[in-house]
C-alpha cells in the first residue's frame, strides 16, 4: 500500500491548456466568444488546430489527446451595447432550418439572452441537448 502511494505523489502534476492563450489564438481566425475559463482541457501535446468558423462556432481540437471545443462565433453587432435584447433566457422561441426546396421549424427554448445577430444556446422542449443558434428578430432563431 505504501508503495502505491509513493508512485501517485511521484506522478507529474496535470498540466491544462492555458486559455487565455486559447483564445487569443481563437481570435486570429475569427471574432469568438471567450472560452470558458472553468473548462480543464489537458493540456496539448502539439497546438491545438483551430478549424474556421462555420455555421456560428469555430472548432477547436487536441487530436493527439482527442478532445475538442465548440466556440460561438460573435456576430459583428453583438457587442454592441446599445442593441435591443431580442431573445430572453427562457423564452419559448421558434427555431428555423432552410436547405434547397425545404424549411423545417420547431419551437425551442432559449439558454441565453441575445441581441440580433448572436449566437444563443437553446434547447428542444423534449430534449436536455442543447444547440447553438443565432437570432434574426424578436422571439425568432436561425441554425
Amino acid at each position: 500500500m505504501l508503495s502505491l502511494l509513493l508512485i501517485m505523489s511521484a506522478a507529474a502534476p496535470v498540466q491544462f491548456e492555458d486559455l487565455a492563450l486559447l483564445d487569443k489564438n481563437i481570435q486570429m481566425h475569427a471574432n469568438a466568444e471567450p472560452v470558458d475559463k472553468r473548462l480543464k482541457l489537458a493540456k496539448c501535446s502539439d497546438a491545438p488546430t483551430i478549424m474556421p468558423a462555420v455555421d456560428g462556432v469555430v472548432v477547436v481540437r487536441c487530436p493527439a489527446i482527442g478532445w475538442r471545443l465548440r466556440v460561438p462565433v460573435r456576430a459583428p453587432n453583438a457587442m454592441d451595447e446599445g442593441a435591443a435584447i431580442v431573445i430572453r433566457k427562457g423564452d419559448v422561441i421558434e427555431c428555423i432550418t432552410t436547405g434547397p426546396g425545404f424549411a423545417v421549424s420547431a419551437q425551442m427554448i432559449a439558454l441565453d439572452d441575445a441581441r440580433m445577430g448572436q449566437s444563443l444556446r437553446v434547447k428542444s422542449l423534449t430534449s436536455p441537448t442543447p444547440m447553438t443558434a443565432t437570432a434574426k428578430a424578436r422571439g425568432l432563431a436561425i441554425f
